[in-house]
């Protein structure tokens, strides 16, 4: 079984959920950032809100316009947030 898989689910750039969440870093209006798996998954954008939120399951809900979801590996995660994929 791979314990890095996850979903990811958009709609309309209004909604993203998000599975197998370990823990949410941070969020603010602008910037939500999570663990999942070996990964920080950061969905950025504009008015975000948490509006659902289960650790137990793993499950995540943000809401606001969104403009971007990236993934940082585990050796980017040691450095820091600045630091994205492919840069």
């Amino acid at each position: 079984m791979n314990t890095n898989a996850h979903s990811l689910t958009m709609s309309d750039r209004k909604v993203v959920k998000i599975t197998a969440v370990s823990e949410v870093l941070s969020f603010d209006e602008t910037t939500v950032s999570m663990s999942v798996g070996e990964s920080v998954l950061t969905v950025s954008g504009s008015g975000l809100s948490v509006s659902s939120l289960s650790l137990e399951n793993g499950e995540v809900t943000v809401c606001g316009l969104i403009d971007a979801v990236v993934y940082l590996d585990g050796t980017k995660r040691k450095k820091g947030f600045g630091r994205f994929l492919g840069t």
